[in-house]
């Protein structure tokens, strides 16, 4: 006993390298606030252990980076403790002789990413590092590294699990986003010539869009059993020939994502191949995200010869099933529930084989082929199993509900499937179905379609008066968009008052440039929407356009002259000097229309007017600004071969007036230097 404790106290206390890496990923989800919950999920091949102890108590914890993209800093390291442990099941468990058998470790801790600190328009990635995989794997190097830390890639297999996230603010504004949550990896095996299918999807808790391909699995920085702490780049693992990303397993066809994330292939040759998958997260159009998961197929000569299910189709009317793998149907609005269906056969010719005992076990699911739903399998009967014998067959009905998924033709795939091992083997029925919505008015608005008007600064102009209707006195439903602007940015306001089938509203606006910024823009164009709520909830919405402009008053820009010349039109002056004398004049703006208030400065291009004992007094005034220039040229600092020309540029701002229009003029004036010649006196 005393043993035993020794020994799993030195497994907690040293990292240990050992073959069993299964792959892996990271998630990280919002929680409220700027507070995230970090998973690193962790898979752990259970008969490759070589540890001697369970993995919860080798890694206690995990150490990650969080980094920033843009210059791949560290910007925090983060611990995560052990949460959970818990074993991957089979899709058909009666199959399985132990051939896989992986655990799922979760690592777990919130943390907090400030606003001050995430808000790196590049975004951020957070890794982990860990040796060894599988030392038998057939597609990758993955020996046995060598003892202490080796650069050559390969000589050893770990794996660096990776995700992207984008800065927590944008545009001054929180952005919240959490990273995809991948569905479990099924725990099957998969069998030479034998079509082998698993969906790897995920889900998104902001609805963003995934994007899935596959990629050459990342290695770590170096053989140690935990690498240190580091930023990207990451070394890919080494193919063995023949194999790459074009030829992961040697399949026919070879391993393949579909951009939805359903994996598929047939594989050729046993053996235990490592694989990844990335998915890329967008939100309108831009990618913000993304995830990897790392993961190995086993393939082992154990399936029996078995024939996949064939499943038949039929409308209510029809005699016989005839309908073999499309077919199509149409509802129009006055079909009723019960009738609104059609009925499929499945069928089994393993039910027929005496090593079958007779039987087979068969069921029915239902995909969306052109659509997503989470409420698809309502259309399923409420039985959706059966055991077929003697080469019996099972019926099911598929009723289909009063409003389509979507204006329009939607398809469906009913999919009959067996208990063959280690996957069932199916077959589909593709339906398309053409449903007449009821009848239902579109909601309208009863004013103008499109107004245009122009307004003068500082008016007070009539709100812009709406009106929508709905024959049928359905609830309605107001929403507007802009070309780009915040309503209240520019003193707009849109209020309505609603009841059954009628809305009222107006559109009101201050366009006083005192008090709202049109420096910016002066054109505007807003969008209102009005759509009825009826039944189906997919009607076209009902659209009315206001394109609005203002109209500011004028504003002339201040002009800027010095007394070095008559010219009240000059840009540029040269003077000449000796070292020791002095360069003094006034320079004077002016603003003789509007009176704005004007500012007077000055700037020395290229050197620091402090250091050379300038002297001219900025100047704030309204209508007219002057100030006089006085450098009483040193020769300390001065060093002609270097620099024997100062420039200086004045300039005279008007930004203060009513509607903040930034004008302005400016002067230069070179001043050239010269030596001053010393004469002797003998």
């Amino acid at each position: 006993m005393k043993k035993l404790l020794f020994t799993l106290l030195l497994l907690v206390a040293f990292p240990v390298m050992a073959s069993h890496i299964v792959g892996g990923e990271f998630e990280l989800l919002h929680i409220s606030g700027n507070r995230y919950r970090l998973n690193l999920i962790y898979y752990f091949d259970v008969n490759n252990n070589t540890f001697n102890a369970p993995p919860e108590l080798v890694d206690r914890s995990m150490t990650v980076g969080i980094f920033q993209k843009s210059n791949n800093q560290l910007i925090r390291s983060v611990v995560l403790p052990f949460l959970i442990k818990s074993n991957v099941s089979y899709t058909q468990p009666t199959c399985s002789n132990g051939e896989v058998v992986t655990d799922k470790l979760i690592y777990s801790a919130e943390i907090e990413l400030e606003p001050t600190i995430f808000n790196d328009p590049a975004g951020y990635y957070i890794s982990w590092q860990r040796c060894c995989r599988n030392y038998n794997i057939s597609n990758i190097f993955s020996p046995v590294p060598p003892t202490g830390t080796t650069t050559d890639p390969t000589r050893y297999a770990g794996q660096t699990f990776y995700l992207e996230f984008p800065p927590v603010v944008k545009n001054g504004e929180p952005f919240i986003d959490s990273s995809p949550k991948l569905f479990p990896p099924l725990n099957d095996y998969a069998c030479p010539n034998k079509p082998y299918y698993t969906d790897f999807a995920g889900e998104d808790d902001d609805g963003d869009s995934l994007v899935y391909s596959l990629v050459t699995p990342l290695n770590t920085s170096s053989s140690s059993a935990l690498p240190n702490v580091s930023p990207q780049p990451y070394p890919d693992v080494i193919w063995k020939p023949p194999f790459s990303l074009n030829n992961i397993i040697n399949g026919l066809p070879d391993l393949r994502i579909s951009t939805d994330g359903l994996l598929t292939c047939t594989p050729r040759t046993q053996g235990l191949y490592v694989f990844a998958v990335k998915v890329e997260e967008f939100r309108n159009k831009e990618k913000i995200g993304e995830s990897r998961r790392d993961f190995q197929m086993l393939v082992v000569d154990r399936c029996p010869v078995a024939v996949p299910p064939v499943i038949a189709g039929k409308k209510l009317t029809d005699a016989a099933y005839t309908n073999l793998n499309n077919m199509t149907v149409s509802f129009d609005n006055t079909v009723t529930n019960g009738d609104r269906c059609i009925q499929v056969r499945v069928s089994d010719l393993d039910a027929t084989k005496a090593d079958e005992n007779f039987t087979e076990k068969i069921g029915i699911r239902v995909v969306g082929l052109n659509f997503k739903s989470s409420k698809l399998n309502q259309i399923l009967p409420g039985i959706t199993t059966a055991v077929l014998q003697n080469g019996s067959t099972a019926d099911f009905q598929i009723c289909f509900p009063q409003c389509p998924y979507f204006d329009g033709p939607y398809q469906v795939g009913i999919i009959a499937f067996d208990d063959a091992c280690s996957l069932p083997l199916t077959d589909t029925l593709r339906v398309t179905v053409n449903t007449q919505p009821p009848p239902n008015a579109r909601a309208k608005f009863t004013t103008p379609d499109l107004t245009i008007a122009q307004i003068t600064e500082g008016d007070t102009p009539a709100p812009w008066v709406f009106q929508a209707t709905d024959a049928d006195l359905d609830d309605l439903v107001v929403s507007f968009t802009t070309d780009g602007f915040n309503l209240q940015d520019y003193g707009m306001a849109l209020n309505f008052t609603q009841q059954k089938g009628l809305v009222n509203g107006q559109i009101t606006w201050d366009p006083r440039c005192n008090i709202y910024d049109f420096t910016k823009r002066t054109a505007f164009t807003i969008k209102i929407l009005v759509d009825d709520k009826d039944l189906c909830g997919f009607g076209i919405p009902d659209t009315a356009v206001y394109k609005l402009s203002i109209r500011l008053p004028g504003n002339a820009g201040p002009t800027i002259d010095t007394d070095l010349t008559s010219d009240p039109q000059e840009t540029r002056v040269t003077v000449q000097r000796k070292i020791l004398e002095t360069v003094q004049f006034k320079v004077t703006g002016k603003d003789v229309i509007d009176n704005d208030q004007l500012i007077l400065s000055v700037k020395g291009i290229g050197f620091n007017l402090a250091d050379y004992n300038v002297s001219f007094p900025g100047v704030t005034a309204n209508g007219t600004v002057a100030s006089d220039f006085l450098w009483n040229i040193g020769c300390n600092k001065m060093d002609l071969k270097k620099k024997d020309t100062y420039t200086f540029q004045f300039i005279v701002v008007d930004n203060a007036n009513k509607c903040r229009f930034y004008k302005a003029d400016t002067v230069t004036v070179d001043v050239k230097l010269h030596c001053r010649i010393m004469r002797s006196h003998n």
